[in-house]
């Protein structure tokens, strides 16, 4: 009757809830898995300390509810779009991990921003009439400028008059002090601007190969002859292979700034 009815709406509403509910735990899941693998299980339980099985809120500000923010749209079986978003994490996670060690996964949502803003800033270089800062030498020299500068405060503000040995290594020879020292300062200091110089650089270049093959083909082709068509075609199909090293090309030099970067940082805290 009526009353069989309820309860059957009742007990498909119930279904569906738990249902929710076991995929969110599923996808949390998920992310608390790629959690321990990369910090590690007494990181994760020293950040997760407010976790109550009675109560859990979406408050983002807390570490709960930002695992459960994170799990938002996240599927038990992964789509392409969120298995290439997981791989890219990993890549990024293991990075900071080679280069700084197991300390070097606080760093790793600053090392991600870094090397995805830089990666798509080059890749949509190649758009037309579109010019990302990245392409700009003095804007990437003004970054790593301000990079380098960052990881100096800190590295003074840590080591404190230990400092000092970037300029001269440890065990080397007093008297070779007034040759190692100008060396050891400039090439620090050369960082801020080697950094910038060869993101921008290699970015120009390419650039400008596309540029004189496009006018040089598009001159051809104007002139209105047979091989000058002929001439225009070929600089038109060669920019398809030209392009696509372009893009390899723009997230490689993303990779190399993220990667150096980390490098100067595990410097920084080690000293060497």
């Amino acid at each position: 009757g009526s009353g069989s009815n309820a309860e059957y709406g009742e007990f498909q509403t119930f279904q569906h809830y738990f249902k929710q509910i076991n995929l969110r735990m599923l996808s949390c899941s998920r992310v608390l898995t790629r959690q321990i693998t990369g910090s590690g299980v007494r990181s994760l339980l020293a950040a997760n300390r407010n976790i109550h099985t009675t109560l859990v809120t979406k408050d983002e500000t807390t570490s709960h509810g930002a695992l459960l923010t994170a799990a938002e749209g996240m599927r038990v079986i992964p789509t392409r779009g969120q298995a290439a978003k997981e791989k890219l994490c990993m890549f990024i996670q293991d990075l900071c991990k080679q280069n700084l060690g197991e300390d070097g996964y606080k760093y790793f949502p600053f090392a991600l921003g870094l090397f995805t803003t830089i990666g798509a800033c080059n890749v949509a270089n190649l758009l037309p009439y579109v010019e990302m800062p990245t392409q700009i030498i003095g804007c990437t020299v003004a970054m790593s400028t301000t990079l380098i500068a960052g990881l100096t405060i800190k590295c003074i503000a840590k080591h404190k008059l230990d400092f000092a040995s970037f300029f001269f290594p440890p065990g080397a020879p007093v008297g070779l002090a007034p040759l190692l020292v100008p060396v050891e300062t400039i090439s620090f200091f050369s960082r801020a601007i080697s950094l910038g110089v060869r993101l921008g650089a290699n970015l120009t270049a390419g650039h400008m190969i596309m540029h004189i093959i496009s006018d040089f083909g598009a001159q051809m082709l104007a002139s209105g002859t047979i091989g000058g068509g002929i001439g225009g075609a070929f600089c038109c199909a060669a920019l398809v292979p030209i392009t696509i090293l372009e893009m390899a090309v723009a997230v490689v030099q993303a990779y190399v700034f993220c990667m150096l970067t980390t490098m100067y940082m595990k410097d920084a805290h080690e000293l060497h």
